[in-house]
């Protein structure tokens, strides 16, 4: 059977106070045997002194009767058991309480020995001197029963109060202590009902100062507890509107970059045929010539078949011309959803300027390009950093025009070093404004006139960099040389891991 917590309490209390008053009782007894030892020796001297005068001349006078009387009345005195005087040759004179004289008890040291206590008396004997000369001795045995009586009593008192002293602290105690667990079950039940969710839970534990202060205590646990799941319920709750509105947004955001993207690629389009127009304008205007001028021989009648050949021929040039166009367009369109694969980047640069070359031309742009020594290989789409290549080329042609500078200027440098190619497309155009720049790379933000650009080109290229080549792409505003002048310009970083 196990004990409960009360009961161990109640057990465990009573033992250290019933080993407290064993010690106590233990200590008394002691203490009682000193307070007699003492008492005992104080009358023994005062019993030395009274025989010792009294005998003296009795012995002297050997008058055994007035000896015998003295015996006797010493005798009366009731811690005195037997009494005996023998002169100076050990001879027995006169006893008083003793049978046998011939045979004298041996002399001891403490009245409470264990000797003492056995036989209970203690043996002594006292010298009889006159000035140095010693007439003999009395022997007197002292009674131990009175110490062993009160002992004895002692020892009953004191158990029979510490009965009573167990038995009132038992009752004390296991009242304090079902008082003590009355409390605790409560305490336990109401932690049990919050545990299994009723956060509502009070206690009411009496009106005693320690009491008041625990239940305080538990009941803000409780409040606490509470206003925490309360506020964790309105966190979740909030959480989910949270993710519901955070799904909601990826999916806009996901359609959003689809539209970016469809619409980046659409202004590609646009500024391809835009190229395009300006590629076929000269071929066209050539071949118009060519044909406009046969005809006018065959009105004059002035024909002739080298003529005619050459003329042929010319037409045929340009019209080869015309379909390498198509052909680059239509490469470029077919291939903009290809594989990731390793490419040379000097090989997207390229394709990028067989479509806005001749837009650069056009514009009187002067276009320098620095050719690394080194074999720039990067892993990706090719068509889309040749997205990204048309798109700062085409960004740096309108701002040269909208500035109007004379002298027009592109500069294009790759540097291949510590396990990375940095790729800087530099223009003249005086740079962008510094309260601006860190925007330009925002969806929607154009800086041309009248709000001519779409503001996706430069947010499409920064995002293909930082997604699909996991690199960077930053610009700054930094001076350039060009025919002796120092101009200042718009400076694009594409930072490519390898």
């Amino acid at each position: 059977m196990r004990l409960s917590l009360s009961w161990k309490w109640v057990i465990a209390s009573l033992l250290i106070e019933s080993l407290m008053l064993t010690l106590m009782v233990i200590k008394n007894v002691n203490q009682l045997e000193i307070n007699l030892s003492a008492q005992t020796n104080v009358r023994l001297d005062e019993q030395k002194i009274l025989l010792k005068s009294a005998l003296v001349a009795p012995l002297v006078q050997m008058d055994y009767a007035t000896i015998n009387a003295i015996l006797n009345e010493t005798k009366n005195i009731l811690t005195i058991d037997y009494l005996a005087v023998v002169d100076n040759q050990n001879n027995c004179i006169s006893t008083v309480g003793l049978k046998d004289c011939l045979k004298l008890p041996e002399k001891e040291l403490n009245p409470f020995s264990k000797e003492s206590l056995e036989d209970e008396r203690f043996d002594t004997n006292i010298p009889i001197t006159l000035f140095s000369e010693s007439l003999g001795k009395i022997y007197l045995g002292l009674s131990t029963k009175f110490y062993v009586q009160a002992k004895k009593e002692m020892i009953t008192r004191s158990i029979i109060i510490a009965i009573m002293e167990l038995i009132l602290s038992a009752i004390l105690l296991i009242t304090v202590s079902k008082w003590i667990i009355k409390n605790l079950v409560k305490l336990t039940h109401s932690a049990d009902a919050i545990a299994r969710g009723d956060y509502s839970q009070r206690i009411n534990l009496g009106n005693s100062k320690e009491t008041i202060e625990l239940q305080e205590s538990f009941n803000l646990m409780a409040r606490n507890i509470e206003k925490s799941i309360l506020d964790l319920k309105h966190l979740n709750q909030k959480e989910k509107e949270l993710f519901e509105e955070l799904k909601s947004q990826v999916k806009i955001n996901h359609e959003q970059d689809i539209l970016l993207k469809h619409q980046s690629r659409m202004v590609i389009i646009g500024e391809m045929l835009n190229n395009i127009a300006h590629q076929w304008r000269q071929p066209l205007s050539a071949i118009t010539v060519q044909m406009s001028g046969l005809k006018l021989r065959k009105e004059l009648d002035l024909r002739e078949d080298e003529e005619i050949e050459n003329t042929a021929d010319s037409v045929m040039k340009y019209a080869n011309y015309l379909s390498n166009t198509i052909d680059d367009f239509r490469d470029y369109v077919k291939d903009y959803n290809s594989k990731k694969e390793y490419f040379n980047i000097e090989t997207s640069l390229n394709k990028a300027l067989d479509i806005v070359s001749v837009s650069l031309e056009n514009n009187f742009i002067t276009l320098n390009i620095e050719h690394s020594e080194n074999e720039l290989l990067v892993d990706g789409v090719i068509n889309e950093l040749t997205q990204v290549f048309i798109n700062i080329l085409n960004n740096s042609k309108d701002i040269l025009n909208e500035n109007h500078i004379q002298e027009k200027l592109i500069e294009i440098k790759f540097l291949k070093e510590n396990n990375k190619i940095t790729i800087t497309i530099q223009d003249n155009a005086g740079g962008v404004k510094e309260d601006i720049i860190h925007k330009i790379f925002d969806p929607y933000f154009t800086t041309k006139y009248n709000n001519q650009g779409t503001g996706i080109g430069l947010y499409m290229s920064a995002k293909i960099i930082h997604e699909h080549f996991l690199g960077q792409i930053i610009v700054k505003n930094e001076n350039i040389e060009f025919n002796n002048k120092t101009y200042k310009g718009a400076k694009f970083f594409i930072i490519l891991p390898l």
